[in-house]
C-alpha cells in the first residue's frame, strides 16, 4: 500500500510545486535592464524590445532571436544580445553604431552614423566636437566622404568644423571645408583624406595667412584678400612660394 502511495505523493508534490511557481513572482520577468547604450535610452531598447516586467517568463524562454530582431529596429544599435540573469531578470547588451557627424537641414541637426544612416532624430544644436556635414544625403557621396572621414588624423578630425557638398557637372564628389582656425579647403571625396592629413604642415607653411586651400589636384593657397575669383595661375603668380611649398607638401 505505502509503496503506491509514496509515487502518489511524490506526483501531488509536483503538482503543487508546479502551480505555486506559475502563480509566483518567479515565473514572471522580473527587472528589464539595458547594458552598452549611449546614443539612445534605455527605455528605448526596452521598448523595441517588447518585453515587460510582470509578463509569463516561459514565453521569453525561446524568442530571444525574434527580442533581439526586435532592438535592431533602432537605427543606432548595430548589435544586440539577450541574456537571462538570476532567476528571472533579463539583460539586453546592445552595442551602438557611431555618430560621425550631424546634418545640418534647415534649423535642426540630425545625427549621421558610421554606417551612412541619418537617423531622424533632430535637435535644436549640436552636441559635443563632431562636425556639420552639409547638403549631404543617404547615398553614395556620403559613404565615401565617412569613410575618407575616418582615415583622417585625428588632429586633423578635430579641426574641421563643417563639410559642405558642393558637385558641379565636372565632379560629383566636390566638397568644401570649413575650419575651426578660420581656414577653407576645397578637395575631391576619392583623394581627401591622403591630402587633407597634410593640412598642419600646409597651415605651417603659409605663417599666420587665413584663406582657401585647394586640393583638388595639387594644392594651392589663396588668401582671403586677395580676389578668390582669380584663376588658379593668377593665384600662384601672385604667390609663388606659398603656392609652390603648399603642392610640394601635399605630393610628399
Amino acid at each position: 500500500m505505502y509503496r503506491r502511495l509514496i509515487p502518489l505523493l511524490l506526483l501531488f508534490s509536483c503538482a503543487i510545486l508546479i502551480v505555486v511557481y506559475f502563480i509566483s513572482p518567479l515565473s514572471k520577468v522580473g527587472t528589464i535592464s539595458v547594458d552598452g547604450s549611449k546614443n539612445v535610452t534605455d527605455q528605448q531598447v526596452i521598448d523595441s524590445s517588447q518585453l515587460s516586467s510582470g509578463m509569463p517568463l516561459w514565453t521569453t524562454l525561446w524568442n530571444d532571436e525574434e527580442t533581439e530582431k526586435a532592438v535592431l529596429d533602432i537605427p543606432q544599435v548595430k548589435s544586440a544580445d539577450v541574456k537571462r540573469q538570476g532567476w528571472n531578470n533579463i539583460v539586453v547588451t546592445v552595442e551602438e553604431y557611431k555618430m560621425i557627424a550631424y546634418s545640418h537641414i534647415k534649423d535642426d541637426y540630425f545625427p549621421i552614423l558610421e554606417n551612412g544612416k541619418i537617423v531622424n532624430e533632430s535637435k535644436k544644436v549640436s552636441m559635443g566636437n563632431n562636425p556639420i556635414f552639409k547638403d549631404f544625403s543617404e547615398g553614395k557621396a556620403l559613404g565615401i566622404l565617412i569613410e575618407q572621414y575616418k582615415l583622417l588624423n585625428t588632429s586633423v578630425q578635430n579641426g574641421i568644423s563643417e563639410i559642405e557638398h558642393t558637385p558641379t557637372e565636372t565632379d560629383e564628389y566636390l566638397i568644401k571645408i570649413y575650419m575651426n582656425d578660420g581656414n577653407q579647403v576645397v578637395a575631391t571625396l576619392p583623394s581627401f583624406a591622403e591630402k587633407m592629413n597634410y593640412y598642419p604642415d600646409m597651415v605651417q607653411k603659409v605663417g599666420d595667412q587665413n584663406g582657401v586651400f585647394n586640393l583638388e589636384v595639387g594644392g594651392y593657397f589663396t588668401p582671403f584678400e586677395s580676389d578668390t575669383s582669380d584663376s588658379k595661375e593668377k593665384s600662384a603668380e601672385e604667390n609663388p612660394e606659398v603656392s609652390q611649398e603648399t603642392e610640394e607638401v601635399v605630393e610628399e
